[in-house]
């Protein structure tokens, strides 16, 4: 008979391809993980993955077999929720993944008042500039720049947003005039960390300035404000953040603008949960708020 264990093992490995990978996700060691694989062979009747040195794949029976799996999985999660969701408050848990800009100004300010009416839930914000190897596994909703690629996701866009420049006054009443674009090559500008910028979502000074390089680079958008603020130089910044930030000033005298988008993503077995539909509600409702959108054309 197939056991639910070994079926959310089978899952685990299919996704990540690799005993060690999935051991570590599901909290335990490698040889346990080899053993459910086996057990579930045995009772399928099947070779369910074939063994390469790259990584594990699915045989024509793995791939079979995964659907089902997933279904049973699903169904699992659905009636664990149904549990924690059988009174007036939801609890639980839900991760988000976001980009440290919109996680840090736009969804933990705007948590008040979800947690008054919610206090058993418990809400994980993992701000992160880097998604190309995320997997649904890992989060329960996603927020990106970018469309994902990722497969078994329902995506939906959010709004468009605006990058601009911004300083301090004492910065650019000490240093040379800005009065257009080229004039940026001549000061410090503040931005991301090369060797950790994903290949195109987080290149966006670079589309504007392609020769620049940033004097001051840290991973962390309060960084870029922090920096511009103490005068070490111009920051290139999210218009719904930087028109809020008051020691920092928009340079309008130069028309120079990235427009990118957020996009949100949410697993489909996991989007009938309670917890999950919640927390896309509360994303919208903050975008809306603060009416992003609004900022393109400011």
């Amino acid at each position: 008979m197939i056991s639910a264990d070994d079926l959310r093992v089978f899952l685990e490995v299919a996704r990540r391809r690799r005993l060690t990978e999935a051991a570590k996700h599901l909290q335990i060691n490698h040889t346990t993980v080899s053993r459910h694989i086996t057990r579930l062979e045995q009772a399928a009747g099947h070779r369910l993955f074939d063994r390469h040195v790259d990584g594990w794949s699915l045989t024509e029976a793995g791939t079979h077999l995964i659907e089902h799996a997933e279904a049973i999985d699903a169904a699992l999660l659905a009636a664990q929720e149904e549990c924690l969701t059988a009174g007036p408050s939801i609890s639980g848990r839900v991760r988000v993944i976001a980009p440290d800009g919109f996680g840090t100004y736009m969804l933990l300010p705007g948590l008040g008042e979800l947690r008054r009416q919610h206090p058993a839930l418990v809400v994980e914000i993992v701000t992160a500039n880097r998604h190309e190897s995320l997997t649904p596994r890992e989060f329960d909703l996603a927020v990106t720049i970018e469309r994902p690629q990722a497969r078994a996701v329902d995506v939906h866009k959010l709004t468009d947003f605006t990058l601009a420049f911004y300083a301090s006054p004492e910065y650019l009443a000490a240093h040379s005039p800005i009065t257009t674009v080229d004039d940026l090559y001549d000061h410090s500008l503040i931005w991301y960390v090369d060797d950790a910028l994903e290949h195109s979502t987080f290149n966006l000074l670079y589309e504007l300035l392609p020769r620049a390089q940033a004097q001051i680079q840290t991973n962390y958008i309060a960084g870029h404000i922090e920096a511009a603020a103490a005068g070490l130089g111009v920051a290139f910044l999210p218009t719904f953040i930087g028109d809020n930030s008051p020691q920092v000033r928009r340079l309008h005298q130069i028309d120079a603008r990235v427009r990118r988008s957020y996009w949100m993503s949410v697993p489909r077995d996991l989007a009938r949960l309670a917890r999950v539909r919640l927390m896309a509600t509360f994303v919208t409702k903050v975008i809306a708020a603060h009416k992003v959108g609004s900022v393109l054309t400011a």
